[in-house]
């Protein structure tokens, strides 16, 4: 059983994802697993795989543990899956950086990860965000305790099964736009760069265009370029701010949705050149 920090990351590989399969789906013993997935590497030549050849220059591939794992058993014995996470710097990031520091954005990173492993079907650790991102798992928890003291829920494997899945870091700054908040004032209480902050809103605008055209969930996750749960959440936010208080605010963000989504259609018709 994994020990130490680096033993409980290592532990989490296609080996042992196979090896669950293996056990749990087609009854062999660990030791007839083992032998099992010994066989096929050496058939199939796989010492020498690297995940890491199916990455871009954006994004990562890592092992991580599946969100229907149960808490408790050993890490070996769980189910696991491979998830594509976003770990290079963005445009976004280079601005957020120049405005804040390198702490600010490795906890937008860590936000990120955390939500796109989700959205995937898998749970970061502490261990794993300190390996991507070659800090301490010390750092992570320092960044993580400062992250929810500002409102945030980190989606790592830990409070995923503690309270469960909490809402975005995207929901909640379009909460703030939709309570009138500015964008200096949504950046200087999230630390997302400014440009972040209007990508969000726009995606929000245009989650509320399909709710006006009545399209389902996954058609408006395809069309939007954003998760189901994503959408579910945007779409719960709407119907709970959709009031006279709101009203001037929301209508704002349909009126922009709309024009730009004009512009793509008159483009796309040759209007504009």
């Amino acid at each position: 059983m994994p020990k130490t920090e680096l033993d409980r990351v290592k532990v989490k590989t296609l080996d042992s994802q196979f090896e669950y399969i293996l056990k749990e789906l087609f009854e062999y013993s660990p030791r007839e697993a083992k032998a099992i997935v010994e066989a096929a590497n050496e058939v199939y030549q796989l010492k020498h795989y690297d995940p890491s050849y199916h990455e871009s220059k954006d994004k990562i591939v890592k092992t991580v543990i599946s969100k229907k794992a149960k808490h408790g058993p050993v890490l070996e014995d769980l189910p696991k899956v491979q998830v594509t996470l976003t770990k290079s710097i963005t445009k976004e990031d280079k601005a957020l950086f120049r405005i804040e520091n390198k702490s600010a954005l490795r906890r937008v990173k860590i936000l990120r990860m955390t939500e796109e492993s989700l959205d995937q079907g898998g749970l970061l650790t502490q261990e794993d965000l300190a390996d991507i991102l070659q800090v301490s798992t010390r750092t992570i928890r320092r960044d993580i305790k400062k992250l929810k003291a500002q409102g945030f829920n980190v989606q790592t494997r830990g409070t995923y099964q503690d309270i469960g899945p909490g809402v975005s870091h995207k929901t909640k700054i379009i909460k703030l736009y939709l309570e009138y908040n500015t964008y200096s004032e949504i950046q200087r209480k999230t630390r997302h760069s400014p440009g972040a902050i209007k990508r969000y809103i726009n995606d929000f605008g245009r989650v509320l265009l399909s709710i006006k055209s009545k399209l389902s969930i996954k058609e408006t996750a395809h069309i939007v370029g954003i998760s189901e749960r994503l959408v579910k959440e945007y779409t719960e936010l709407y119907f709970k701010y959709n009031s006279s208080e709101y009203k001037e605010r929301i209508a704002d963000i349909v009126n922009i949705a709309e024009e730009k989504a004009s512009v793509k259609t008159e483009a796309k018709k040759g209007v504009i050149k």
